[in-house]
């Protein structure tokens, strides 16, 4: 009885340090993490992660803006790689909260699916996830869909609160990727409205320049030489319009500021400049400087009208070098107050995802190729 009553002892004692050990396994390893939306955010809804599981009002409570596109996702970095094994996502009984994808990530980039499920409408419903350990830096919430009818507006997506429940693992954390771009896919400028009141609506010949890598190369078929015909079409008088090819597969920017002597001595009406869709390797000091080389350059010694052109969207890794190169072409667009296609976020908006844009050949798709054509002259063309 005595070395019965001893064992019982511990194995009391072995049960509640197997507990002590689950519950330090069950650390919110996403309270106060930074996160990114997709979508814009309703003003003062940012309470995510925060820790407060019962509010359904901001900032305690995260809610989207009214914006009908669908899905919105929000991406969780937890800042160093864990081991986790639960997520819990908090409902609000603000309504519209519906359908949910929850991923995992340990690059930022690949994302593994984990579980869907719906909410019921205006309900304050905890979703608990449960799974064996994964290893993971980044967590991702998407929103598929609405129930309609909720606070703020048809489209707002509320949700109380994401946690994330692991231990972190000690390795080193991973560098998170750019977000996926948002907002309008045209940078508009004064120069454009001057270029058609001089170049669309007259009759003198205009020169096209095409410089950058293999998104800017020209060709039969290809998006500059269909810009130039359709632009033909559009001038009022029919007058001729060339376009030339400066470009090449792999030009790099830093490359590019001894090879645009070329198209300045052309001395074109238009030059397209596009990098940054060919790059396998991201080096932000030779992209930024020698962008603003040669769109220096450009403004400088042509009366061209400048045009930016973001690369093509990345896929697997390359996400991170082609979203990197139009974060920097954006900065230089709004430094040196140029226009821009941002390609990804136009491409995004069609519904095309990187894998329709580039082909199993590594070339641009006819539907994409199109695509850009027809925008490029949307904004050579805007009222």
């Amino acid at each position: 009885m005595r070395t019965r009553a001893v064992a019982g002892r511990a194995g009391v004692v072995l049960l509640a340090l197997v507990a002590i050990g689950a519950a330090a396994a069950q650390q919110n390893v996403a309270l106060n993490r930074p996160y990114i939306c997709g979508t814009d955010i309703m003003g003062g809804w940012t309470g995510l992660v925060d820790g407060v599981t019962d509010s359904d009002s901001g900032p305690g409570c995260f809610a989207t803006a009214d914006e009908p596109d669908f899905p919105k996702a929000v991406t969780i970095d937890l800042q160093r790689p864990c081991g986790i094994n639960r997520i819990a996502v908090h409902s609000s009984t603000n309504g519209n909260t519906r359908g949910i994808i929850i991923y995992c990530s340990q690059d930022g980039v690949r994302f593994e699916k984990l579980r869907e499920f719906i909410f019921p409408q205006a309900q304050a419903i905890t979703l608990n996830h449960r799974f064996n350990d994964r290893p993971a830096q980044f967590v991702r919430v998407e929103f598929t869909n609405t129930w309609r009818g909720g606070l703020g507006g048809d489209n707002v997506i509320f949700v109380r609160e994401v946690e994330v429940f692991g231990n972190p693992t000690g390795a080193a954390p991973v560098v998170a990727p750019p977000p996926q771009p948002i907002g309008d896919a045209f940078v508009y400028t004064r120069d454009l409205r001057l270029f058609r009141r001089w170049a669309v609506q007259g009759d003198r010949p205009l020169s096209i320049a095409a410089f950058g890598d293999s998104l800017a190369t020209c060709g039969e078929g290809s998006w500059p030489a269909t810009v130039a015909e359709r632009l033909r079409f559009a001038r009022p008088d029919g007058g001729e319009v060339t376009v030339t090819d400066f470009s090449h597969p792999g030009m790099t920017p830093d490359a590019g500021t001894g090879d645009i002597t070329h198209a300045i001595d052309a001395e074109p009406d238009v030059v397209l400049v596009s990098f940054g869709t060919d790059m396998v390797r991201w080096d932000g000091e030779a992209f930024r400087a020698g962008l603003s080389g040669v769109v220096g350059r450009l403004l400088a010694e042509t009366d061209a009208l400048v045009i930016l052109i973001g690369p093509a969207p990345g896929t697997g890794e390359l996400i991170d070098v082609a979203r990197r190169a139009l974060e920097e072409m954006e900065r230089t667009a709004d430094v040196l107050r140029v226009p821009m296609l941002r390609t990804e976020v136009l491409m995004l908006q069609e519904g095309l995802s990187a894998e329709d844009v580039i082909g199993d050949r590594g070339e641009l798709s006819e539907e994409a190729r199109l695509l850009i054509a027809t925008s490029v002259l949307e904004l050579l063309l805007q009222p």
